[in-house]
């Protein structure tokens, strides 16, 4: 296995364009709850799940083989896998459901094949642990070196700590989902450093 390393995917997310490669992932993740509600997506915006893909790619959860596939394909089979985890994970918290109090069986149909490619992508239902302390220092000084306030500070180390939903950070921030909403979209306008490398936070 030709496992690339965090420095080469980072070059490579900095040689290409980001904001081209978040549009056609987004539209990925609309395709997949094009026929499901807003509240079955949790509170998580299309671009969380986006985002959080290119976090895991960055930080070493998952391993890109450059021998054996393309970014792209490694970036797409990632969110594929990720997305089928999340809609597994709903489906089985409604059976546990169903099972303590029987109700009108509603019929899921998960296309498994077309959400993970089992050659391209290494499949994680849990992140394993991470040395976020020295992963983030670069990205959070850089925060810092643009102006971000304490509260971009603490919704940006939320995300490295997993917490992606509105409502978890807020409770976490002990602030409301409007204001950490603001927050994202002033995070948005900033970039982060890794390793050298500028990553925009913007769509």
């Amino acid at each position: 296995m030709a496992k690339a390393s965090k420095k080469e995917i980072l070059e490579h997310l900095d040689s290409i364009d980001l904001n081209e490669l978040l549009d056609r992932m987004e539209n990925y993740v609309r395709t997949r709850f094009y026929n499901k509600s807003e509240k079955e997506r949790e509170g998580f915006d299309y671009l969380d799940f986006c985002y959080n893909v290119l976090v895991k790619a960055s930080t070493g959860v998952r391993n890109w083989d450059k021998e054996k596939t393309s970014f792209d394909k490694f970036i797409f089979g990632s969110l594929r896998s990720d997305l089928y985890n999340f809609f597994r994970k709903q489906k089985n918290k409604k059976n546990e459901k169903e099972d303590l109090q029987p109700t009108e069986q509603e019929i899921y149909l998960i296309e498994v094949n077309e959400f993970i490619e089992l050659d391209e992508v290494e499949t994680e239902d849990e992140p394993p642990d991470i040395d976020f302390k020295n992963i983030s220092q670069d990205a959070l000084k850089s925060l810092r070196e643009q102006g971000a306030d304490k509260l971009e500070i603490e919704v940006f180390e939320c995300w490295l700590a997993g917490y992606y939903k509105p409502k978890e950070i807020a409770e976490l921030c002990d602030t409301d989902t409007t204001e950490i909403n603001n927050t994202v979209k002033r995070l948005s306008r900033k970039t982060i450093k890794l390793k050298e490398k500028w990553i925009s936070l913007k769509k």
